[in-house]
């Protein structure tokens, strides 16, 4: 075991800051319930004006149309920069609509906004909400889901990169598997409006 020596009479005191920090307290927060089914239902495509999200998420769109047409999706674009909350774009989904996806996360600062708006959205405003993202990005959404107190945060992931690629390229994305889960990334997304969270019901 080292020994430290007693200080000396005239030996100067030394402070010293420790590294470790104090982390942040995390509030934990409930999402809204899980809808029974999007049949009939209102699904808002939030566009979160990173380069070519929009383009992304008109192929998510076309999805819907082929595979359920009975469920309405309105596409709309954030008011103002990503990085900025948007509550008049949230009062008008959870008004008007029943559900919203929204995305996409495929930057080292868009990726945290995305899910931090997708929280609020599900958390604030009781609209049943997932967040696409790109692979790249999984633990940095992890980390920011956790933080802001829904760990369990829906989320789903396409591959990296969305912007400059073609519509047919983004068609296979909406179309193919989640590379961090491996499961179809539609039947994700539906499944994470549709089915109760940890804790959370669906709505009846």
């Amino acid at each position: 075991m080292n020994q430290i020596a007693p200080r000396g009479k005239n030996e100067p005191v030394l402070a010293v800051l420790t590294p470790v920090g104090t982390p942040p307290r995390i509030t934990k927060k409930t999402a809204a319930p899980r809808l029974e089914t999007l049949d009939g239902k209102i699904v808002y495509l939030v566009d979160c004006r990173f380069d070519d999200s929009i383009e992304l998420l008109k192929q998510v769109q076309a999805w819907f149309t082929r595979h359920m047409p009975s469920v309405e999706t309105r596409i709309v674009s954030l008011s103002a920069y990503y990085g900025h909350d948007d509550p008049k774009t949230w009062e008008e989904i959870k008004t008007k609509g029943h559900a919203a996806i929204i995305g996409v996360g495929h930057c080292s600062t868009c990726a945290p906004a995305v899910a931090t708006h997708a929280i609020t959205i599900d958390t604030k405003y009781g609209v049943p909400t997932v967040a696409l993202h790109t692979d790249k990005f999984d633990k940095v959404v992890a980390s920011v889901a956790k933080m802001a107190g829904l760990p369990q945060a829906p989320r789903a992931f396409v591959p990296q990169p969305v912007m400059g690629k073609s519509a047919g390229e983004l068609a296979a994305y909406v179309n193919g598997k989640d590379p961090i889960t491996g499961r179809p990334v539609m039947q994700e997304v539906v499944q994470a409006l549709t089915t109760a969270l940890d804790g959370v019901h669906a709505d009846h």
